[in-house]
């Protein structure tokens, strides 16, 4: 999260991260899988994911 405020330009790391905690589990697993294939991971399939729905 600390990188994550650097590249962004957050005055502070509170900043990033209630910008950022909010996101539903639809979104986390969404940004997850991006940021996967942008870094030459592989996508998560359903059955991953589905591991975390309760959490």
């Amino acid at each position: 999260m600390k990188a994550i405020q650097e590249w962004l330009g957050h005055s502070t790391f509170n900043v990033t991260a209630n910008f950022y905690s909010h996101l539903d589990y639809n979104s986390k697993i969404n940004s997850a899988e991006t940021i996967s294939r942008v870094l030459g991971g592989t996508e998560f399939e359903e059955s991953d994911s589905s591991e975390f729905a309760d959490k």
